[in-house]
């Protein structure tokens, strides 16, 4: 049954949405517009208002239009209330009985943040900081968020990345984009980041990305560990291995075929 009126320019916009998310390596404006049956007019409009409010990136050379991480925070809000959440706790808790040490589950909130969404905070010694469920913290400063760049495509890095302000928030590792970038790429294929926090003095985390059917980064854990605490072989022989193995299975929970083949 009909239930009222409908808005002819905002199905054209989910039409075009729901087309550009179907192609596995973009499309452009001609190819839209022949699939579609929509104006050249109309359909540019769309896309020049979805460029600007940052859900659609145009390839400078080829002209060919991607969906930009910012539709994660979408899928990672409904994912965080229902599916994440549920299948990464036995886990995270898992964890942390393992290593009696705190565990976090974060999801990227948008270009410049993430937010906590669970830990598991129960241990035998005390941490002390002022992290709870729901705190924000800066993409790339935050051992999550790092995890979550690296294992997004090469273009949605690039543009993540123009957008961050070293100024506002400055890091006390890397000073450029360009240590950034290489870090980026040395946590992709070490698959996890290992490193003290940027975030609080005497803490050491370590971190792996939660990826989804589609082997994006939709979400992380981490483990908080004070720097007294910290023996290099154990870590190495245990924190790590126990910390990858728990990402993987959230990951292979979630339907990634890549955890669930390896």
């Amino acid at each position: 049954m009909k239930e009222g009126p409908t808005i002819n320019s905002v199905a054209k916009t989910f039409r075009v949405l729901e087309f550009i998310s179907e192609t596995k390596n973009g499309c452009t404006l001609t190819e839209l517009v022949k699939r579609l049956a929509l104006s050249i007019g109309s359909a540019q409009r769309i896309i020049n208002t979805l460029i600007e409010l940052q859900y659609l990136c145009k390839e400078p050379k080829t002209k060919v239009l991607h969906l930009t991480p910012r539709f994660l925070s979408f899928g990672s809000a409904f994912l965080s209330q229902s599916e994440i959440r549920e299948f990464a706790l036995p886990y995270m808790k898992k964890l942390n009985q393992d290593l009696d040490e705190v565990v976090n589950l974060g999801i990227l909130m948008n270009d410049e943040e993430i937010v906590y969404i669970d830990r598991i905070a129960r241990t035998s010694h005390v941490l002390t900081t002022n992290l709870q469920v729901g705190t924000r913290r800066p993409i790339h400063l935050s051992s999550i968020g790092k995890v979550i760049l690296a294992f997004l495509s090469e273009t949605e890095q690039r543009r993540i990345l123009n957008g961050i302000s070293f100024t506002k928030n400055p890091s006390k590792t890397f000073r450029h984009k360009g240590d950034l970038w290489q870090l980026l790429r040395d946590i992709r294929k070490l698959g996890y980041y290992a490193s003290k926090s940027e975030l609080v003095d005497g803490i050491f985390v370590l971190a792996v990305p939660i990826l989804n059917h589609q082997s994006q980064a939709v979400a992380g854990i981490n483990v908080s560990i004070p720097m007294s605490r910290i023996l290099g072989e154990k870590m190495k022989s245990r924190d790590i291995p126990l910390l990858i193995e728990a990402g993987k299975n959230i990951s292979q929970a979630l339907g990634n075929a890549r955890e669930k083949d390896s």
